[in-house]
C-alpha cells in the first residue's frame, strides 16, 4: 500500500534517549559514563564520546566554572549562573557488602497484600550499580555522574550542589556488550515507551540543600522550612516589588535587623555568668505563687503529653523543698536545677503580667532563658559514668525548655541523637520486665522516659529532614501502661491492670500516640535516605497505615465536664495526634504531589497532600479559637509544612490554569469547588496569626514570620490580581505590626540597645497606613534611583541586594527549624 493512503496514525511521543553522540547514532545502549561510556572506551576511537550541551551533570562542589576538571578531558562548558542542579546520585562509595534497610513492614501483615515482597521494593536500588569499562585507576565517584534533562530552575539563589529534581525513573541493568546491537536497539526502545505502574520501582532523589563549600558545609533535608519555599519561583521578584513600592523599609532598615536577629535576647544568651551553685540556683527561684503557677501550666500541657514524671512523687518532692528552705544545707541543687527547667517551659504559656503581680521582685523578659542556661551548665559539670533515672529526666527537660524558646535549633537533632544513646547505654531501649533487680515503679519510668525520648528524636528528624536516631527493630522496650498515676507508687509490688485506651488516664495521650510509633519511624528513615527506593503501592500502604491510626484516636470523654483543666488536655491530646500522623503523611506524599501534574499514577498523593495540610490547619485554628495555650502547644514545624503545602497548591493552581492536569488532582479540587480557595486562604492566615504570637516569644522567628507573610501575599496577589497592590501593602503592615509589639514590649528593657534610624518609638504602623498609597512600580525603562532614600542611608541600586534589603538572607533559610 502507498504510503500516502495509509490511515493516519496517532504516534506516540518518544522520550528522548540520554546516550553519547556516538551511541545514539548507532542506536545502541550508553550507560552515559563520563568523560567516556563503557562502548566508546572499548572502541578504537574513545575520543569521538561527547555529549550535547542540553544534558545537566551531577558534580563535586569544589568545581568552578566548568562542568569537569581538566584533567577528566573534554569539558561541558557551563556558567555558574546558569547552572541547574541535577539530582543527586546513590552514593558511589557504597559497596556490595553494605547492609540493606531495613524493609518495611506493616503493622499487621497479610500474606496475600503486595507488600508481602516489599522488602525487594524498598531496599532494591540501596546498592551502588555496577560499572563496567573502569580503568584500574579511576575512582568511582568520577562515574556516578548522571542526566537529566530540563531540570527546573529554582528562582531562590542555591549552591550548586543543591538538587532541585525529584524524580527519576528506574534504571534498567547495564548492557550486555556480547548481544546483538539490534536487540539493544529493541530493548532501548522498549525503555523509552515504560510507563509507571503501582507496582513498578521508583527511584527518587528528595530535595535537600547544603550550605557553604569545601570542609564547612550545613545540611538541610527535605523537611526543612526552606526547601518548600523553593516551590515559590517568582517569591524573590515580588518580595522586591514590595520593597521597591516602600521606601518605609529602607527607612527601618536598622531597626527591622535588630528584630531579625533577636537583638533583645542576645544580651542574656551572650552575657557569661559565674558556675552555678546550690546556693545560686536555689536563689533564682521566683516566688511560691509564680512556681505554683508554672508548674500547673506544665503539668496540664507538656507533662500530659511528653511523660517523665511520677506527679504525686514529685508534688511530694515541691512540698519537702519549700520546707527545707530554711536549712540549704539540705537543699538538692539537681532538684532547684529540674524545677528551673520545668517553669522555662511553661513560662511562655503564662501571662507575664500574672507572673509579675504574684513575684515579690521584678522578673525580666529573658528571666526563663536565664533559668536554662544555668541549669544546661550544672548539667554539664555532671559527670556520672552511671546516669540514674533523674540525669535522664533532665536531659529531656533541657530539650524541651530550649524547644520552647527557639534556643539552639540547629543543634536539636545533635542533642535528641546524644540523648537516644546515653538512654540505650543505660539499658533503656530494653524491655525491663526481665530483670528483678528493677522496681515495678522504676520499670514503669523507665518505660515513659524511653517513649519520650524516641519521639523528641523522631520529632526533630522530621522537621530537620534527617534520619531518625533508632528504628523499631533496636527496642523493644514495650510501650507504659494505660494507668493514673495514683495507682503506682515506689512501693508497688504487683504491676497494675492497664485501662481500655478508650478511657482517660493520665497516660492516654502516651499509650495512643506509641502504637503508630513504629510506622512513623519507618516513614521518617525511608523519605530522608539518600535514594528514595520504592514502589508507590507501598507508599499507598503506607498512607492506609498512618490513616487507619487517624481514625482510631478515641474520643475521650471527661467524666467532669467543668473540668476545664481534663477538657484541655483531651482537646490537646487529640490536636498532637492527628499533627503527627498528618506531618508523616506530608513527609511520604509532598515529593510525589509535587510531579502529578506530570505523572497521574501520583494524583492520590496531591490528594492525600491536600486532606493532611487542611487537616493541620484546621486543627490549629481551632485550638485557635479555644485557648492561646493550646494554640502554642499545637504549633509545630508541620504548621509551617502545612501552610506552605496550601500556599504552593494554590499558587500553582492558579499559575498553572490553562494547563492541563489530572481530573482527579487536588488542583482540579480546587478550581471546581466555589469558594475553596478563599477558605484555604482563611485557614492559612489564621495559622499566620498563631504563628506571629509564637514567634514574638522565642529567641529568634521573625526572618520566619517575614517569609510567610510574603508568601500568602504572592498567592493572594496570583487569586486575585486586581487587589495585588492592596497585598503587597499587607506585607508591609504586618512587618510593621511585628516589630513595633517586639519594641513595645521591650521598650523598658536596657539590653535592646541604642535606637537605631526609624526607631519604633513612635507608632510606625500608624503613620504608614496614614502615607498615601504605595508607589508604582515604575518600567524597565525608568530611572527609579531619584525615588530611592538618600545615599547616606546605606542603599545600593536595585537588582544588587536580596529582598526586604538583604536583611533576609536566601541562604539562611536553611537554619530554619522550630522543633516544637
Amino acid at each position: 500500500m502507498d504510503a500516502h493512503l495509509q490511515p493516519d496514525r496517532v504516534r506516540k511521543r518518544r522520550r528522548r534517549t540520554m546516550a553519547c553522540t556516538q551511541c545514539r547514532s548507532r542506536k545502541l545502549k550508553c550507560d552515559r559514563e563520563y568523560p567516556t561510556c563503557s562502548r566508546c572506551l572499548k572502541s578504537k576511537t574513545p575520543t569521538k564520546c561527547t555529549y550535547e550541551d542540553g544534558f545537566l551533570w551531577q558534580q563535586p562542589t569544589t568545581v568552578g566554572t566548568t562542568a569537569f576538571a581538566p584533567d577528566r578531558g573534554s569539558t561541558v562548558p557551563m556558567h555558574q549562573g546558569d547552572h541547574t542542579p541535577a539530582e543527586t546520585p546513590p552514593d558511589a562509595e557504597i559497596s556490595k557488602g553494605t547492609p540493606r534497610p531495613e524493609p518495611f513492614i506493616p503493622s499487621e501483615p497479610t500474606p496475600s497484600h503486595p507488600l508481602h515482597h516489599v522488602h525487594h521494593g524498598l531496599s532494591g536500588h540501596a546498592l551502588a550499580p555496577t560499572f563496567r569499562g573502569h580503568p584500574p585507576g579511576r575512582e568511582r565517584r568520577d562515574c556516578f555522574l548522571e542526566t537529566v534533562l530540563g531540570a527546573p530552575k529554582a528562582a531562590v539563589r542555591q549552591e550548586p550542589h543543591v538538587n532541585s529534581g525529584l524524580l527519576q525513573r528506574r534504571k534498567r541493568p547495564a548492557p550486555d556488550f556480547d548481544m546483538d546491537p539490534s536487540s539493544l536497539a529493541d530493548d532501548d526502545h522498549e525503555t523509552e515507551e515504560e510507563i509507571l505502574s503501582p507496582s513498578g520501582q521508583l527511584d527518587l532523589s528528595p530535595r535537600v540543600m547544603m550550605r557553604g563549600r569545601e570542609t564547612k558545609t550545613r545540611f538541610s533535608g527535605s523537611g526543612i522550612f526552606a526547601n518548600l519555599v523553593t516551590q515559590f519561583p517568582d517569591l524573590k521578584s515580588f518580595a522586591e516589588e514590595v520593597k521597591l513600592s516602600n521606601p518605609v523599609i529602607t527607612q527601618i532598615r536598622p531597626d527591622l535587623e535588630r528584630v531579625k536577629r533577636g537583638v533583645w535576647k542576645r544580651v542574656p544568651l551572650n552575657t557569661p555568668f559565674p558556675e552555678p551553685t546550690t546556693a545560686s540556683l536555689v536563689a533564682m527561684l521566683p516566688s511560691r505563687g509564680v512556681v505554683d503557677e508554672l508548674i500547673s501550666l506544665y503539668l496540664t500541657y507538656i507533662e500530659s503529653t511528653n511523660r517523665i514524671l511520677h506527679v504525686p512523687s514529685f508534688l511530694r518532692e515541691i512540698d519537702a523543698f519549700w520546707a527545707m528552705l530554711d536549712s540549704p544545707s539540705s537543699l538538692s541543687a539537681g532538684f532547684a536545677t529540674q524545677l528551673l527547667l520545668i517553669l522555662a517551659c511553661a513560662w511562655n504559656l503564662a501571662d507575664f503580667a500574672t507572673l509579675q503581680s504574684k513575684n515579690v521582685t521584678e522578673l525580666k523578659c529573658y528571666t526563663a532563658i536565664e533559668w536554662v542556661l544555668h541549669a544546661e551548665r550544672w548539667i554539664e559539670n555532671l559527670h556520672n559514668k552511671r546516669p540514674e533515672i533523674h540525669t535522664m529526666r533532665l536531659s529531656v527537660l533541657l530539650i524541651m525548655a530550649r524547644n520552647s524558646h527557639g534556643m539552639k535549633r540547629s543543634q536539636a537533632w545533635l542533642a535528641t541523637g546524644t540523648l537516644v544513646k546515653q538512654a540505650m547505654m543505660a539499658g533503656y531501649h530494653r524491655d525491663p520486665g526481665r530483670y528483678s533487680q528493677i522496681s515495678v515503679f522504676n520499670k514503669e519510668m523507665r518505660r515513659r522516659i524511653w517513649s519520650t525520648i524516641v519521639e523528641l528524636d523522631l520529632q526533630v528528624a522530621f522537621d530537620r529532614g534527617m534520619p531518625p536516631s533508632v528504628q523499631s527493630f533496636d527496642f523493644n522496650t514495650t510501650p507504659a501502661l494505660n494507668i493514673h498515676d495514683d495507682e503506682l507508687d515506689e512501693n508497688t509490688t504487683e504491676v497494675p491492670e492497664s485501662r481500655p485506651l478508650s478511657e482517660v488516664t493520665d497516660t492516654s495521650f502516651q499509650s495512643i500516640l506509641s502504637r503508630s510509633l513504629p510506622l512513623r519511624l519507618q516513614a521518617c528513615s525511608l523519605m530522608h535516605s539518600p535514594r528514595i527506593s520504592c514502589r508507590y503501592e507501598d507508599i499507598q500502604r503506607l498512607d492506609w497505615e498512618l490513616t487507619k491510626y487517624l481514625a482510631r484516636i478515641p474520643s475521650w470523654e471527661s467524666a467532669e465536664p467543668r473540668d476545664i483543666v481534663t477538657q484541655h488536655k483531651i482537646l490537646l491530646w487529640k490536636a498532637l495526634i492527628e499533627s503527627k500522623l498528618s506531618q508523616s503523611l506530608l513527609s511520604i506524599h509532598t515529593p510525589f504531589a509535587i510531579e502529578a501534574r506530570r505523572e497521574a499514577l501520583f494524583a492520590p498523593s496531591a490528594r492525600s497532600r491536600l486532606d493532611a495540610a487542611t487537616r493541620i490547619l484546621s486543627t490549629q485554628r481551632r485550638m485557635h479559637e479555644t485557648s492561646r495555650s493550646l494554640s502554642l502547644c499545637t504549633l509545630g514545624e508541620w504548621t509551617i509544612h502545612a501552610y506552605l503545602s496550601v500556599c504552593q497548591l494554590l499558587h500553582n493552581s492558579e499559575r498553572d490554569h490553562g494547563a492541563p492536569f489530572h481530573p482527579t488532582t487536588s488542583a482540579s479540587i480546587i478550581h471546581n469547588i466555589p469558594g475553596l480557595n478563599e477558605s484555604m486562604i482563611s485557614l492559612v492566615e489564621t495559622a499566620l496569626i498563631s504563628l506571629e504570637e509564637k514567634s514574638l516569644l522565642v529567641t529568634k522567628g521573625a526572618k520566619d514570620y517575614f517569609f510567610l507573610s510574603t508568601i500568602v501575599a504572592l498567592v493572594k496577589a496570583h487569586q486575585w490580581p486586581t487587589q495585588a497592590i492592596v497585598y503587597k501593602q499587607q506585607v508591609v503592615e504586618r512587618i510593621l505590626a511585628f516589630a513595633q509589639a517586639l519594641f513595645s514590649r521591650h521598650a523598658g528593657c536596657e539590653h535592646l540597645g541604642p535606637p537605631g534610624m526609624g526607631s519604633f518609638k513612635n507608632n510606625q504602623v500608624a503613620a504608614f497606613t496614614s502615607a498615601p498609597a504605595m508607589v508604582p512600580i515604575m518600567p524597565n525603562e525608568f530611572d527609579p534611583s531619584g525615588m530611592l532614600p538618600p545615599p547616606h542611608l546605606g542603599v545600593t541600586p536595585p537588582g544588587e541586594f536580596d529582598p526586604f534589603l538583604e536583611i533576609f538572607d536566601w541562604e539562611d533559610l536553611t537554619g530554619m527549624t522550630l522543633p516544637c
